[in-house]
């Protein structure tokens, strides 16, 4: 039996759900596969942090991606170490567990690269999430 892929959400992939794009549906489509779907904790807590300090549409769209986070997501327990960003824990659990990284943060896709980590991306052009670097 072949192993599930891991896919991490990053906060903005989280939103742009709330945006209306269908972006686990799609993820789903270019694997071909149903994989685990993780939000690590920083992710979760980032979500909580822009739902309480805004109003109006970014709250809405926040609490939404939190809704959707905790119904079809395993928000998982993992710590930022001293100095790192929620960036850097998101690269080191892809590296950790052989995730794939759904984001659209230009400069962590960039890193994602550099480090060989499949990621999942929306392409505005085709108003499709992507994925690249994955082979099954």
């Amino acid at each position: 039996m072949s192993r599930r892929p891991i896919v991490v959400l990053d906060t903005n992939m989280l939103m742009l759900i709330a945006d209306g794009i269908p972006v686990l549906d799609h993820i789903r489509e270019e694997l071909e596969a149903e994989p685990r779907f993780i939000v690590i904790k920083p992710v979760y807590d980032e979500l909580l942090k822009i739902a309480y300090s805004n109003n109006g549409k970014i709250r809405k769209k926040a609490l939404f991606a939190i809704e959707i986070a905790e119904k079809y997501c395993e928000i998982t327990e993992y710590e930022l170490r001293k100095n790192e960003n929620v960036d850097d824990a998101i690269l080191r659990f892809a590296l950790e567990n052989k995730a794939i990284v759904a984001t659209n943060d230009k400069i962590l896709r960039a890193r994602l690269r550099e480090a060989g980590i499949p990621e999942a991306y929306f392409r505005e052009e085709a108003r499709r999430v992507k994925v690249e670097g994955y082979y099954k």
